[in-house]
């Protein structure tokens, strides 16, 4: 009879501890994940609530721009790549290390291969800040410009994809030390716009 009642409390409490387990790292993150404040449903791309007033000032002119009658594909690929430069750029918002910007913008080809650069790079030291305690001071960009916008092609494998070479210029809340410059590439598959290179 004792061992009965022994084995029967030690299942429930197995049973305890498994489900407190399971509601601390599971429940508490989820409630804790971004949700998409702002999308565009035809071109997939959505904007998350952790954005910043700069991500989300640009994700309007960018909707504004596809929702429209008349798309002003200039005007859409220098969208794209100011917002991609802004999410990667911008780590205060991040929750950690793999918690990458950029990678809605980016050809679904290249999304793996960007997430474990930038996770092994740029992201390294990005410190964990799942319980909301984090003191580190990281990078927020706070103003971008685009220059020099040319058209352009780039071979993919066997495919050649008709694009965009931007230069982009930008400015962080506090400098430190991060890149402030860069020239990217986007491409036009079908109807929509991804970064295919970054320089």
């Amino acid at each position: 009879m004792k061992k009965t009642l022994l084995i029967i409390a030690l299942t429930l409490g197995l049973i305890y501890s498994v489900g407190g387990i399971y509601f601390y790292f599971f429940e508490k993150n989820d409630k804790e994940k971004t949700e998409n404040i702002s999308e565009i449903k035809a071109f997939g791309y959505a904007l998350k609530s952790n954005a910043t007033d700069l991500m989300k000032k640009e994700f309007e002119i960018l909707k504004e721009n596809l929702e429209s009658s008349a798309i002003d594909e200039e005007e859409y690929v220098t969208s794209v790549a100011k917002l991609f430069i802004i999410d990667v750029y911008t780590m205060s918002n991040k929750m950690n290390k793999y918690d990458v910007g950029g990678l809605n913008y980016v050809m679904p080809l290249g999304v793996e291969n960007l997430k474990l650069n930038l996770t092994n790079t740029l992201y390294k030291y990005l410190e964990n800040n799942i319980d909301g305690k984090r003191t580190q001071i990281l990078p927020e960009v706070i103003s971008i410009t685009a220059s020099d916008i040319e058209k352009t092609e780039m071979k993919i494998k066997n495919n050649i994809y008709n694009g965009y070479k931007i230069h982009l210029d930008w400015d962080y809340k506090k400098d430190l030390e991060y890149e402030k410059e860069a020239e990217v590439i986007l491409i036009k598959d079908k109807e929509k716009y991804y970064i295919a290179e970054k320089k």
